[in-house]
């Protein structure tokens, strides 16, 4: 069993149901069945004899035909990696060597619409000549690890440590047969993947956008009746900025990979008076962990809920392990990811951050966390990230990264900074920007922000403005 038998099942028993929504551009279940069935046969004729069982990297120009050669690579038994878009050619090389896949696998579509249809894909494979991994378990996709630094690495996932688990989240995230979720970015995020694949495995339908532009978000959400929502704090934070009519089809809203500030759902609750706010906690290795139903702004916004049903959580040494059947092959369990935090007395997980994201400034632990957290809580932030920093005095310090509400000055939001945070917790820098920058998937671009910072440090030693200390 796959992705693409299941699609297969649904376009045999609702053929005309809608499966995908582009942009406006729609196809059923039948249709979308049809342009797969196109492309693995091209897949087929263009790769070579023996490829069968190969892991290959997929790079797609658009949504469906990411979501296309997703299923053509499974329907001829060979597992896809969908490739971040973004790396340049010799990092390309470097995860197809390190992580020993056979191939690259380029898919253009024409810009006319139509083609994606009746004309055949623009197709180029690259081989990669190297020892094929040995899969120990019936494996049928790879998905990519962050990568922040080095090659990112590829995890395996076999068919039931995905779909395994949907019987148990699609309820709780209210994903059935009848829902129209929508969701926005590259699927090689595997946020949206693990969407996509729950409401393929429902026979729902889904709604998206090639574009950041939220109001085009919003017009597509109220065009097709959306009532799921699947978006992350970042975007869903800059769609309540856009939008000013609510979104009162929507039941349920779910979304992961960061906090939800208290700003963050008072703004959510006006957009969408009628939905379910869910916080969940996850990792790409493990699957869901553990949800929080955001109903008071007033939460503890590290606060991350209970673990889902069948799913364990221990702390030990302050480090989150999971005990789960529902993992990449290969993983030790019970597994961590290197986050802190700790389960309080009703059994709830409270999120302290990575390892990584802790600093020892003269000898005071702070987490980056707690100290972002603080900043989002301070009248005139719209965004706060804050990063460990060299000091050559104290060892370690903070960086933060501040977007301003419009109209707020920089000297009021320092003087609010010191007034808000305990001595020690004060930003040795304070840079302020016009926008986060973020990656293809949506997330804050942290390897972009610390390139930033280098630049900060340079400039910092001949200019006070930059400090706050």
């Amino acid at each position: 069993m796959n992705d693409y038998t299941l699609l297969q099942k649904w376009a045999a028993s609702q053929p005309d149901k809608l499966f995908l929504v582009v942009d406006g551009e729609k196809w059923s279940y039948q249709r979308f069945l049809a342009v797969v069935q196109q492309l693995t046969g091209q897949i087929a004729e263009r790769l070579p004899q023996g490829a069968a069982g190969a892991d290959v990297l997929l790079l797609a120009d658009t949504f469906a035909g990411q979501l296309a050669g997703f299923l053509a690579l499974q329907a001829v038994k060979m597992r896809p990696i969908l490739l971040h878009h973004g790396f340049a050619p010799g990092e390309v090389q470097e995860i197809l060597r390190e992580n020993r896949l056979q191939g690259l696998l380029t898919l253009s579509v024409k810009s006319d619409k139509s083609a994606f249809d009746q004309s055949k894909f623009d197709l180029s494979w690259e081989e990669n000549a190297c020892e094929r991994v040995r899969h120990e378990a019936p494996d049928i996709l790879g998905v990519l690890s962050s990568g922040t630094t080095g090659a990112p690495k590829v995890m395996y996932r076999t068919y039931e440590s995905w779909a395994g688990f949907f019987p148990v989240q699609n309820p709780i995230f209210h994903v059935g047969h009848d829902s129209r979720l929508f969701l926005q970015g590259s699927l090689s995020f595997t946020g949206n993947l693990n969407s996509l694949l729950a409401v393929l495995y429902e026979g729902g339908s889904i709604i998206t956008s090639e574009r950041m532009h939220c109001r085009r978000w919003g017009k597509l959400m109220r065009g097709w009746a959306v009532d799921v929502i699947y978006l992350i704090p970042t975007k869903l934070q800059l769609l309540a900025a856009a939008l000013k009519e609510p979104l009162s089809d929507v039941q349920s809203l779910f979304t992961g990979s960061q906090l939800l500030s208290a700003r963050n759902i008072c703004d959510l609750q006006r957009l969408l008076p009628q939905a379910q706010l869910l916080l969940y906690y996850g990792a790409s290795e493990l699957n869901y962990i553990s949800y929080a139903i955001c109903a008071d702004p007033g939460r503890d916004s590290r606060n991350l809920g209970r673990p889902f049903p069948g799913i364990g959580v221990t702390v030990h040494d302050g480090l989150i392990y999971v005990d789960t059947p529902y993992h990449v092959s290969g993983a030790k369990i019970p597994f961590t990811v290197k986050d802190t935090g700790y389960l309080n007395e009703k059994g709830e997980l409270i999120f302290e951050g990575r390892r990584d994201a802790w600093v020892n400034k003269g000898g005071v632990k702070i987490s980056t966390l707690r100290v972002e957290n603080e900043l989002q809580a301070v009248v005139g932030i719209r965004e706060a990230v804050v990063l460990p920093c060299a000091d050559k005095l104290r060892g370690s310090t903070l960086a933060a990264f501040i977007v301003r509400d419009e109209g707020i000055k920089e000297s009021w939001l320092r003087r609010k900074i010191r007034q808000s945070l305990k001595p020690v917790e004060v930003p040795s820098l304070l840079c302020f920007l016009k926008k986060m920058p973020l990656n293809d998937r949506g997330k804050v671009n942290r390897r972009a922000l610390r390139e930033k910072l280098e630049n900060y440090l340079t400039i910092s030693e001949n200019n006070s403005k930059i400090s706050v200390s």
